[in-house]
């Protein structure tokens, strides 16, 4: 017995130490893993050299639905300390919280100059009533020298309720991890905008440059003649060129990209003039040759001379008064401006709500690349046109066509994404003349992102009374609504880039099991029941079997 009673009190004390040590332990079944923390996540938790706050605003009075978002989000950041050099502390603030509705309002007003943007939330109860509040699922990460916002939920999303929340739970460890990785780094990656050929100008890419600044030192310059001067960086981007690319120019980036470089290509197919189009109405459109066609076909892909038109696009205020009448403007569907629909699968364009383009172009895969892998990042509707150069646009033309006989393509690539091991375009070919540097006819593992859009990061710019103002990318001023844009290309970015394998978190899928709402409305009651009563009747058959064991063990 004294034995007996040693042992059962040094596996107690056990019990206690272990517990004491691990907080927070489960066992993941799930098919899709979705409660595993995955090695790239590990590897950055691993390398944390301070510890982090994750101030939480997704608090206060939450339906369901939020209620569960809270949850995971606060049970992964507890799973990820059990791997992190050093804790992540979660402090929890309501912005709601408030002695009256000024200071409420000013709260808010807080949060919205930080960016961070509240979200009306509608709950049904079972009678039929409605209640709306205003909810903020966002975080910050701080560390002692710096802050990354967190938005646990895309605020244009489409869908709602559980769809919404499912999705937003599959992002929440990329969100986290993203904002983990970018303050364990002392220091940013470079990109560099590529100038010299009438590329998009500063002033036109201020707000995707602003939004690139969070996770890489952005650099815009002409590329010149050193073979080596593309080599501190990441990755490149080329927006919209209207002038030929130079033989020199050519090799450079090639080299670049056979060293393992980066390239995101945002370039036209055609040119029209905008100011003819809006003026006249007419233009002509013309292929836009800035001599860069010969090595994307060698890469896999081809930019085709064409316009699309969009059934699914946005809207343009026309006036539509008479001659010598005063202005009327109404918004009627601008075709050449379409809304294009993106892949749920790929890291880059999950999530993500629909991306805005201008006069973009078609994209072929061509050649034999089989040791390159494409994927589709962005296409047409069902309901699309293609005008191939040389054409005359007509807009009068246009707005009178039957859409059943004039919309007659569907799915039309606008953007892919390639990775794999590329032929250069100069493999059994002599460097341009003045280059003296060796030709790496095929190049390491590396990625490019190829676009037939180069407006697709441009943003408009307004003028206001205090002066200039910078519109966001992708912002429609008639319908007033922000489309995908910036996202779009900070993911671009953020994919190219990306050798820790972080952007992968966002391939997980997290398959919706939801319950059949007319069975649980009308089991409801039954349900109930056999949950309060079933828990009691076990407790009871196990009370009467241990009673009537004990009975008849010491009735002898």
């Amino acid at each position: 017995m004294k034995n007996n009673f040693i042992i059962t009190v040094i596996v107690l004390v056990a019990i206690w130490l272990a517990a004491t040590r691990v907080a927070f332990f489960r066992i993941d079944l799930t098919e899709e893993k979705r409660y595993s923390i995955s090695d790239a996540a590990e590897k950055q938790l691993m390398a944390m050299k301070e510890p982090l706050t994750l101030k939480l605003y997704l608090t206060g009075n939450l339906d369901a639905n939020m209620a569960r978002l809270k949850s995971e989000v606060t049970d992964l950041v507890t799973e990820m300390n059990m791997v992190a050099a050093e804790r992540i502390e979660i402090e929890e603030i309501d912005p709601s919280e408030a002695t009256d509705e000024e200071e409420r309002m000013a709260n808010y007003r807080e949060l919205e100059a930080r960016g961070i943007h509240g979200l009306s939330v509608s709950d049904r109860s079972r009678s039929g009533q409605v209640t709306e509040s205003v909810i903020f699922p966002w975080a910050e990460l701080c560390s002692q020298r710096d802050t990354m916002v967190i938005c646990l939920m895309n605020p244009g999303a489409s869908s709602t309720g559980e769809m919404s929340v499912n999705t937003a739970v599959g992002d929440v460890e990329f969100q986290i991890i993203d904002a983990v990785r970018v303050l364990n780094h002392a220091t940013l990656k470079k990109i560099a905008f590529i100038e010299g050929h009438d590329e998009l100008p500063e002033p036109m890419t201020f707000d995707i440059s602003d939004a690139l600044s969070r996770y890489f030192q952005v650099d815009r310059g002409v590329i010149g003649t050193d073979p080596t001067i593309l080599n501190p960086y990441s990755a490149i981007i080329i927006a919209k060129p209207k002038k030929p690319y130079s033989e020199t120019d050519k090799f450079i980036i090639d080299q670049y990209i056979m060293r393992g470089g980066r390239v995101l290509w945002l370039i036209d197919g055609v040119v029209l003039s905008d100011s003819l189009l809006s003026t006249g109405g007419m233009t002509p459109l013309l292929a836009n040759d800035v001599n860069l066609n010969d090595q994307l076909f060698r890469y896999g892909a081809r930019i085709t001379s064409t316009l699309v038109e969009d059934m699914q696009c946005t809207y343009m205020p026309v006036n539509m008064a008479g001659h010598g009448e005063k202005p009327r403007f109404e918004p009627i569907p601008w075709t050449f401006s379409p809304l294009l629909q993106l892949s749920p699968l790929h890291p880059i364009t999950k999530t993500l709500t629909d991306v805005k383009v201008d006069y973009a172009s078609g994209i072929e895969m061509v050649g034999d690349t089989a040791g390159i892998k494409k994927e589709v990042l962005m296409v047409t509707s069902n309901a699309s046109h293609v005008t191939g150069a040389p054409a005359e646009i007509d807009i009068m033309k246009a707005m009178k066509v039957e859409p059943q006989d004039y919309f007659i393509h569907s799915f039309v690539p606008i953007g892919i994404a390639m990775e794999g091991k590329f032929t250069s375009i100069y493999s059994h070919r002599m460097p341009p003349k003045g280059i003296t540097a060796d030709v790496k006819e095929t190049s390491e593992f590396t990625r490019m992102i190829v676009v037939a859009d180069g407006d697709i990061l441009k943003n408009d710019i307004q003028r206001t009374q205090q002066g200039m103002m910078y519109l966001p990318v992708g912002f429609d001023r008639v319908t007033q609504r922000q489309h995908g844009n910036r996202d779009f290309i900070v993911n671009a970015l953020l994919y190219l880039t990306d050798d820790e394998g972080i952007m992968q978190l966002r391939r997980r899928q997290m398959p919706i099991r939801m319950l059949n709402r007319v069975s649980v409305e009308q089991g409801y009651t039954s349900t109930a029941t056999l949950n309060v009563l079933l828990p009691v009747a076990i407790l009871a058959i196990i009370g009467f079997i241990f009673i009537m064991l004990y009975k008849r063990r010491y009735a002898q």
